[in-house]
C-alpha cells in the first residue's frame, strides 16, 4: 500500500469514526435483486451468482444498475461491472467500470472512470470509496470536480453529501472565469457556497494577487478574508497585515492590525491599524495610530492623523490628493507642522493646513488662520499665511523676531526664506539688530500698511515699509519685557516634531 493510499485509507478512518458518532446505526439488511436477463449459479465459487444483461439490484433506498454482476448470498455483496451506476437519493447517483458493494457493511467501493453528481456537481476520479451510512465518498489519488463554471482539482479528498461539503487536499486548485485558487487544504460547501482554506493559500483575479494561511472565501459573493499572514498585492501596490477581508465584485479591502500599505505608482506608503480601500472609487483611508508617508524622493514626508484619506485616478495611475484630520501633525527635513487638517494636492503640489495651523521651516515658525505651501522641486517654494499671520524666529542671543500682518507670503530659496511680502491693512515686526560680534545695537520695531523683509543666511537683511511708515529703534533698556513681543504672540517650539517618530507623540494641554 503506498503512501497515497494509506493516508486516504487512513483519513476516511478518521472522517468515518468522527462522523459515526453523528449516526445513528443501521439494522442490516439484505440485498434484493430486482432484474436481469441472464443468470449462472456455481455453488464451488461460493455461492455465486452471476448476472448478465440490464441487471438491477436495490439495497434499502439505494438502486444499482449495471450490465453484469457478481452476486455472493452469504456474504451479501455483489461485484458489478461495465455501465455501472447507483442512486442513492434524490440527489446523488455515482457511475463507474466497476463496483464493490457490501451490503452488510453498507459500503461501496468503485474503479475505473469513476463519477460522482450531486445536483449540479460532479466529482470525476479512477477510485472512490463511499459509506452509506455516513455519506462520506473518499478517493484516495487525484480528482475533478466541476460544479458550474468552476473546477476543482486536487490530490484526495472526501465528499459528506448529507452537508454538501467537500473536503480537498494536497495540490488543491480552484479555477472559474474570476479567479484562480492554489492550497494545500481546501473544504467547500455547496449548500452556502462557502470554502474555507488552511495552509498557504493563493487566490489570483485580474487585479489582484491574495496570499495567506487561513480564511475563508464566499464563492456567490466573490468575498475573500484571510486571517493568518495575509498579503494582498498587485504590480504597483501591496497590502500587508493581521487580517485582510476583500470583495472583488466592488473593489473593496478591508485591512485590519498592523496595516502595511505601499502603493509604488503614487509612491505613497499608508499604515494604521484599521485601512479601507476602494479600488473602483478611487480612494482609500486609514486610522487608528495611521500614518503616510510620501516618498518622492530621499526625503520623505511624514503624516499622522486620526484619520488618512488618499485620492487616486486609477486608470491614469496617477495620486490626487492626500488628506489627514483632526490632531495632524507631519515631518519632513525642511519643514515640519501641526494642523486639524491638511490636505496635500497633488495637481498644483500644494499643501494646504487648516484649524490652528502651526507651521515650523529652518529656525521660522508660522502660523496664521490658513497655511498654504506650494512644493516645487521636492522644496518649498513659498508658504501664504492667510488672516493674522505671524512669523517668529528666535534671535540668536536673546528674544524674538517677529513679523505680522493680515496676509504674510514668505518666498523660499534652497529651503531657506528669501524674502517676506507682509500685504493687507496693517504690518508689524521687531527686530534685534546686532554688529558683526553678537553685541545689541538696539530692538528695532516697525508698524506699516505693508513690508518686504529681505532674508539672507537665515536672518533679516533688510524690511521696506510702505505706507503710514512708523519705525523706532530702542536701546534693550529702553523697552519694556511686554513690549519686545507683538500682540498675539505665542511660541510653540515644544509642539514642534523633531523627527519621523515625533509625529506621534500624544500633545497633553494644561489645565488650570
Amino acid at each position: 500500500m503506498n503512501r497515497i493510499v494509506f493516508f486516504i485509507a487512513f483519513l476516511c478512518l478518521v472522517a468515518q469514526f468522527s462522523f459515526a458518532q453523528e449516526e445513528e446505526p443501521k439494522k442490516k439488511t439484505r440485498v434484493n435483486i430486482e432484474h436481469y436477463d441472464k443468470a449462472t449459479y456455481s455453488k464451488d465459487l461460493g455461492d455465486m451468482q452471476r448476472l448478465i444483461g440490464h441487471v438491477r439490484i436495490r439495497h434499502d433506498s439505494a438502486r444499482f444498475f449495471c450490465d453484469s454482476a457478481y452476486f455472493y448470498e452469504k456474504t451479501n455483496s455483489f461485484d458489478a461491472y461495465q455501465n455501472v451506476h447507483i442512486i442513492v437519493n434524490d440527489t446523488v447517483e455515482m457511475f463507474s467500470d466497476m463496483l464493490h458493494y457490501d451490503g452488510d457493511a453498507r459500503f461501496a467501493e468503485f474503479f475505473d472512470n469513476v463519477r460522482l453528481r450531486d445536483d449540479s456537481t460532479t466529482l470525476y476520479t479512477e477510485y472512490l470509496t463511499y459509506d452509506r451510512d455516513l455519506h462520506l465518498a473518499c478517493y484516495p489519488d487525484s480528482a475533478t470536480t466541476i460544479r458550474g463554471d468552476k473546477q476543482l482539482v486536487s490530490c484526495l479528498g472526501y465528499y459528506r453529501d448529507r452537508i454538501k461539503e467537500f473536503s480537498f487536499f494536497e495540490n488543491v486548485e480552484v479555477t472559474s472565469p474570476k479567479y484562480q485558487m492554489y492550497t494545500d487544504t481546501l473544504f467547500y460547501n455547496t449548500n452556502i457556497e462557502k470554502m474555507w482554506f488552511y495552509g498557504p493559500t493563493t487566490i489570483v483575479n485580474k487585479e489582484n494577487v491574495l496570499e495567506g494561511e487561513h480564511g475563508y472565501y464566499l464563492v456567490k459573493e466573490d468575498v475573500a478574508y484571510f486571517d493568518k499572514k495575509p498579503v494582498m498585492h498587485n504590480e504597483t501596490q501591496r497590502i500587508k497585515s493581521d487580517s485582510i477581508y476583500y470583495d472583488h465584485n466592488i473593489g473593496f479591502a478591508k485591512a485590519l492590525d498592523h496595516v502595511d500599505m505601499i502603493d509604488t505608482s503614487y509612491k505613497v506608503v499608508m499604515r494604521g491599524d484599521y485601512v479601507e480601500l476602494w479600488e473602483n472609487r478611487g480612494f482609500s483611508f486609514a486610522t487608528d495610530s495611521a500614518y503616510m508617508i510620501s516618498y518622492e524622493d530621499a526625503d520623505s514626508l511624514f503624516i499622522h492623523g486620526d484619520t488618512l484619506f488618499m485620492h487616486f485616478d486609477k486608470q491614469a495611475e496617477e495620486l490626487k490628493k492626500l488628506i489627514a484630520r483632526r490632531n495632524v501633525r507631519f515631518f519632513k527635513s525642511d519643514m515640519q507642522g501641526k494642523c486639524d487638517t491638511l490636505t496635500y494636492l497633488t495637481a498644483d503640489s500644494t499643501i494646504h493646513l487648516r484649524v490652528a495651523p502651526v507651521l515650523w521651516a529652518q529656525d521660522s515658525q508660522m502660523t496664521g488662520d490658513l497655511i498654504d505651501i506650494k512644493i516645487f522641486d521636492q522644496k518649498i517654494d513659498y508658504v501664504l499665511q492667510k488672516g493674522n499671520g505671524f512669523i517668529i524666529a528666535r534671535d540668536t542671543v536673546e528674544g524674538f523676531n517677529q513679523i505680522k500682518g493680515a496676509d504674510i507670503i514668505s518666498h523660499f530659496k534652497d529651503g531657506k526664506i528669501n524674502h517676506v511680502n507682509v500685504e493687507g491693512e496693517s504690518a508689524e515686526s521687531i527686530y534685534w539688530i546686532r554688529d558683526d560680534d553678537t553685541s545689541l545695537i538696539g530692538i528695532d520695531v516697525a508698524k506699516s500698511q505693508t513690508m518686504v523683509i529681505t532674508m539672507k543666511n537665515n536672518e533679516i537683511s533688510q524690511i521696506k515699509s510702505y505706507k503710514d511708515i512708523s519705525e523706532t529703534m530702542y536701546p534693550e533698556s529702553d523697552l519694556k519685557e511686554d513690549e519686545r513681543y507683538l500682540p498675539g504672540f505665542e511660541w510653540h517650539e515644544d509642539q514642534r516634531p523633531k523627527n519621523k517618530d515625533d509625529i506621534f507623540r500624544v500633545e497633553i494641554l494644561n489645565e488650570e
